[in-house]
């Protein structure tokens, strides 16, 4: 008996309750309300910094071309070279020690000369 008791008691309770969160809701929907005007004045007002934003980016797209401009020569100029040296069948390889400062000089070997007949680990290179 008192678990039938008990579940209309659930109930009665949730009923009870309904007229308090009614209250809390009409509460913080008077609040929000209050605070509508400030926020409309914020999002109508014109950003200050957009005529310097849109200056900002055409500026980024200029020297973007600009590098790009300087880059691609020299790029499809490499590409060349090793693209010609690589079919010959030579190693292509970048001598970073030259006695004229920063300057690369590009040395062309044939990939025969990497292969040993003698391996490291002492066994017999199966290609040779």
């Amino acid at each position: 008996m008192s678990d039938t008791h008990a579940a209309c008691m659930n109930f009665v309770n949730a009923l009870e309750k309904i007229p308090g969160i009614i209250a809390q809701y009409e509460e913080r929907t008077a609040k929000l309300k209050a605070d509508v005007p400030q926020l409309e004045s914020i999002v109508a007002k014109q950003w200050g910094k957009e005529d310097e934003l849109k200056q900002l980016k055409s500026d980024l797209a200029a020297l973007d071309r600009k590098i790009t401009a300087e880059l691609t020569p020299k790029q499809e100029e490499q590409d060349g070279e090793e693209n010609r040296q690589g079919k010959e069948g030579h190693k292509v390889s970048v001598d970073e020690t030259t006695s004229k400062g920063n300057k690369k000089s590009m040395v062309a070997e044939p990939l025969s000369m990497y292969r040993s007949a003698v391996p490291i680990n002492g066994m017999r290179n199966p290609r040779l």
